[in-house]
């Protein structure tokens, strides 16, 4: 399996760490230099394969577009021209449309990838236009698979998706470093204080897997009548935490 990349920011280095501890081979990754040097300081310190232009990734299955959304309808729009196989956007698109503007042997697909991808820990939301075919759909499911789980939604709920997936990432460590802090703040020293809560919050995450409970059975089993969780609990409620998490997540899934 060869994969180009054209972009070279940070969900693209996500992307390429996570696929090379899968084992794809580092010759087999192909990125396309940039104007900033970005690619090219990525290409030199992993060993990956440097190409000067799109034209150059012929020999790649799929070529991931990981650049801004303003920049993507002339990147794709350029690719189309050179490039046979298929075209996965980490930055947006419609479907429909650009499926159309596409040669037909030129196939485009949306994901939204989130960072713990790099450590085969991650969550890829692919989209796909209704007319893909099986053997599309199934060889991106198993590539993007070796990177964590994979979901495949409608493109109508893939901002939600990947919003939940991708922006709470940023939030959960705003959460893990507010712990921290107060944990400091009583005397724990700042390494012992992040990893309390990293395995705190790694714990609990294993344990709503393995038992499959809702979240409140969770809460339930620390909060004993009358005791310091059901305390702090409360003092949650009163200022707004579940308000102030729900209203983050509708921000972040508002359309630029």
């Amino acid at each position: 399996m060869k994969i180009g990349f054209i972009g070279a920011g940070r969900i693209a280095q996500a992307l390429i760490k996570g696929w090379l501890q899968a084992g794809i081979a580092r010759t087999d990754i192909y990125v396309q230099q940039t104007q900033h040097q970005t690619a090219q300081k990525l290409a030199a310190a992993q060993g990956l394969t440097l190409v000067q232009h799109s034209g150059d990734l012929g020999a790649c299955d799929v070529v991931i577009v990981a650049v801004p959304g303003s920049a993507l309808e002339h990147v794709v729009a350029q690719l189309g021209q050179t490039y046979h196989g298929l075209i996965v956007s980490t930055s947006g698109g419609d479907l429909q449309t650009i499926n159309t503007q596409l040669p037909k042997d030129t196939r485009f697909i949306k994901v939204v990838p989130n960072t713990p991808v790099q450590i085969n820990q991650g969550i890829s939301i692919l989209s796909f236009a209704p007319d893909e075919s099986a053997k599309n759909q199934e060889l991106l499911f198993q590539l993007f698979q070796q990177l964590g789980q994979v979901y495949v939604v409608p493109e109508a709920l893939l901002s939600i998706y990947g919003t939940v997936a991708g922006c709470t990432p940023a939030f959960v460590a705003v959460l893990m470093e507010a712990l921290a802090d107060v944990a400091v703040q009583y005397g724990i020293s700042r390494t012992q204080a992040q990893a309390i809560t990293n395995q705190m919050l790694k714990g609990t995450a294993m344990l709503a897997q393995s038992q499959k409970v809702q979240p409140s059975v969770l809460k339930d089993e620390v909060a004993t009548p009358g005791g310091s969780t059901i305390r702090g609990v409360v003092q949650l409620e009163k200022a707004g935490f579940r308000s102030a998490l729900i209203q983050a997540v509708t921000a972040a899934n508002q359309a630029d």
